[in-house]
């Protein structure tokens, strides 16, 4: 008999350790759920206002892109100011540096002709940015480029800096739209400094992520025809 009981209390212990492991299994299980919930969850944004004297005000994203969550940092977008009377701004690098075969110069003279229609188109390009002509900038793109992005009707002046435009490789084609063409490919990285979004919401501020821009040149007009985060080589 007794060794009966104690057989009937050992079996008792194993159901009470099944039962606690189940019970700890569902709650994970609900926690699982739960925080994928919040992950597939668009449009998470949190303001916060930081007090130290500045009217600053950071918006803080949270996307969730399949692979993890990444927080981008943006500042509410400054529609009066003139960041050409931004001494912080104007004491950074603002100077394009043109790079091939691995030689950089920084465009110091801004003699840009001297490197080919395609720096010349660059130089432009961010000076729009600077200016924050949204009408101009749009003017840069091919048609095909808006198919699948939106246009821009207005940005703030962007502080840019730190611009490297490095070229990647080129070559002759035929193109459907735009008949015989030279199509380029550029490496380009720079900073933005509070960086507001309305230009590129993918970047935090002073940060820097490289983008794979192709070109091409009809002879008349230097166009941007796509631009992409990675670059396959040619």
């Amino acid at each position: 008999m007794r060794m009966d009981q104690n057989a009937q209390n050992q079996n008792n212990k194993r159901q009470k350790k099944k039962k606690t492991i189940a019970a700890v299994m569902a709650a994970m299980c609900g926690i699982c759920v739960i925080g994928l919930f919040f992950l597939n969850t668009t449009d998470m944004t949190f303001d916060f206002d930081f007090g130290s004297g500045s009217s600053d005000t950071e918006v803080v994203q949270y996307v969730y892109d399949g692979k993890g969550v990444h927080r981008i940092s943006l500042y509410d977008p400054d529609w009066e100011s003139d960041i050409f009377e931004n001494r912080e701004w104007l004491d950074q690098n603002r100077w394009l540096t043109y790079v091939e075969g691995g030689m950089a110069i920084t465009l110091v003279d801004e003699d840009y002709d001297a490197y080919g229609d395609t720096i010349v188109m660059f130089a432009d390009y961010f000076d729009a940015l600077m200016h924050g002509d949204a009408e101009r900038l749009n003017g840069f793109y091919e048609d095909r480029y808006f198919e699948s992005h939106d246009r821009w009707e207005a940005i703030t002046m962007q502080k840019i800096y730190n611009i490297r435009v490095e070229y990647l490789t080129s070559g002759d084609i035929e193109d459907a739209e735009l008949g015989t063409v030279t199509r380029y490919y550029y490496k380009v990285t720079y900073m933005i400094m509070e960086n507001d979004g309305t230009f590129r919401d993918d970047v935090q501020s002073d940060a820097e992520k490289a983008q794979f821009y192709e070109l091409m040149d009809t002879g008349p007009k230097v166009w941007i025809t796509n631009v992409t985060n990675s670059y396959i080589v040619q």
